[in-house]
């Protein structure tokens, strides 16, 4: 199961196994949500099958799938601002065509004790979730003499390290060695991970601040999106990166989700439990193992978990939205289900999405006549 080596975080990492079971465990017929549902927190949209409950293990309300309740309550890291949370995660976004959430993920740190004159471990471990991590998210070390490792849990089927180091230039000063933007070995470190690990963040103790603590107090280490992830110089020497993220010991995680945990064949065999009840929607099979999500196919648009006409997969109507589906000749869109076409107007003929309409020269019906 998730845990972390201090006490103070065993309620968050049973959580984190509650979560991926939750998400990841549906089988059950999805309910049909009340109209009266909140699905908003602080600003964060929580579409079906995500929902606002009572308490994150409710599983008699019709607000959300079973698993899928989140909590909405103010905190004191986000200035009183609502924030939705499952138990103590916090959770930053949802998205339904993805399939992926963005999460609040624990930022493992080893830091020097000016008291002990030792050094005090913080590790992170997350395991027994079939939690999928995205292609996003990579291993990263912070620090100016650090090796931290990454590694399957139970069984260590897999291990990777990264070393931080700062290597001292002529002045003898270790931060001078540091760059902005670089994250190659000098005072930051990143690596990807396999697809579907469950693991476990340790210290490697040969490493430590002990008689470096002056320029470089803790070393961190987290798996975190990187996608948008920049480094600064001042992460390795001071406690920035611990509070750069919005809160105190977190980073931006992103994780797969999913309605089932089977093929799309093998789900739709099963009507009682099939998630994807919208007209016009479509099943996908997750890229990261056995399971599947739902959305609305091309051309329609809305959430692909309601039956509902008003919020399920309505068709688009591209005639209204000209800049993203143009018809060079104006006035000629006509909105069909699932699409569009730009037709010529009357007494012309050609392509009007190229704007190529021009004057037919054949004589109509009424025309022959009239002659």
């Amino acid at each position: 199961m998730p845990s972390h080596r201090s006490a103070a975080a065993s309620l968050l990492a049973a959580v984190w196994l509650c979560l991926g079971v939750a998400l990841l465990g549906v089988g059950a017929a999805p309910p049909r949500p009340s109209s009266s549902c909140q699905r908003d927190c602080g600003g964060v949209d929580i579409p079906y099958p995500f929902g606002i409950v009572d308490s994150p293990g409710d599983s008699s309300s019709d607000c959300a799938m079973p698993g899928f309740g989140l909590t909405c309550h103010e905190t004191d890291v986000n200035g009183g601002r609502r924030t939705p949370f499952y138990y103590e995660v916090e959770v930053v976004d949802v998205s339904l065509q993805q399939g992926q959430a963005r999460m609040q993920n624990h930022i493992s740190s080893y830091c020097y004790n000016a008291t002990t004159q030792g050094m005090d471990a913080s590790e992170w471990r997350l395991t027994g979730t079939p939690y999928r991590f995205a292609d996003t998210n990579k291993f990263t070390v912070i620090g100016c003499q650090t090796l931290a490792y990454i590694e399957g849990a139970h069984t260590h089927e897999y291990t990777s390290g990264c070393v931080a180091m700062c290597r001292a230039e002529s002045d003898g000063d270790a931060r001078s060695a540091l760059s902005n933007d670089s994250c190659s070995g000098i005072g930051c470190c990143q690596t990807a991970i396999p697809r579907g690990l469950q693991y476990e963040v340790e210290f490697d103790s040969g490493f430590n601040t002990t008689k470096i603590h002056n320029v470089s107090r803790c070393s961190y280490a987290v798996l975190m999106d990187a996608s948008n992830f920049t480094f600064q110089t001042t992460y390795a020497t001071s406690p920035r990166f611990n509070t750069t993220y919005g809160g105190v010991g977190v980073a931006p995680l992103v994780v797969d989700w999913v309605v089932g945990n089977q093929t799309c064949d093998a789900a739709r065999k099963n009507s009682s439990s099939y998630a994807c009840v919208s007209d016009h929607s479509e099943c996908l099979d997750s890229l990261n193992g056995p399971a599947y999500i739902c959305n609305c196919s091309k051309g329609f648009q809305g959430n692909p978990y309601l039956q509902d006409p008003e919020q399920g997969c309505k068709d688009i109507n591209e005639c209204t939205d000209l800049a993203k589906y143009p018809c060079s000749v104006p006035g000629t869109c006509k909105n069909l289900p699932g699409g569009f076409n730009c037709r010529c107007p009357k007494h012309t003929k050609g392509d009007a999405q190229n704007g190529t309409c021009e004057r037919n020269h054949t004589l109509g019906l009424g025309e022959k006549f009239g002659i």
